[in-house]
This record gives C-alpha cells, structure tokens and sequence, in this order.
C-alpha cells in the first residue's frame, strides 16, 4: 500500500511505479467542494480530485486495474453543506442542500 503526494508536483514522480499494480484505492473527501487547491487558489479540489481520478482510469497504466473509489469526510460534509451550497462545486446543480 502507499499513499501518494495529492499536490500537483508530486504526481509526476509517483505514476510511472504502480505500472502492473492489480488494484487501486482512490480516496476523495466529499468535504473539499468548496475547498481550494494550497498551489492554486482558482482550483476547486473537488474538481481536481474528480479530474485526478478520471485521468487514473483512464491511464494506459491501469486498463486491466481495478478501481475503487471512497469518499470520506462525511462527517464534515454534513456539516458543510448547511452553510455551503453544493452549487459552489456544480454550478448546474439546482437541488435542495
């Protein structure tokens, strides 16, 4: 198991070593929609985890891997979205918090 640097510098050094890996276990915290990445205040991190992701299935790397993807902080999620509209994240969404 390792877990890998989430800032954007850190990926380039870590993809080329799980070429053959059998499995991968994605973790994204529900509570960073209206969060911003520390290297770039213009990014969404919901956005850049959703993007990260896509661009990990989607790699030649990982055709035959299985993925699994966990969303945590829940918790804080709840809590968040009382005060914090789920359309800061997904301007299309017009549902109730």
């Amino acid at each position: 198991m390792f877990a890998v640097g989430g800032q954007r510098s850190e990926r380039k050094k870590w993809i080329h070593c799980f070429e053959g890996v059998t499995c991968i276990i994605f973790i994204a915290a529900l509570s960073a929609y209206d969060m911003v990445l520390v290297e770039d205040d213009e990014v969404n991190r919901m956005h850049e985890s959703l993007h990260l992701f896509n661009s990990i299935c989607n790699h030649r790397y990982f055709a035959i891997t299985s993925i699994v993807l966990f969303l945590n902080k829940k918790d804080v999620f709840l809590e968040k979205i009382r005060k914090a509209h789920l359309s800061m994240c997904f301007p299309d969404y017009d549902g109730e918090t």
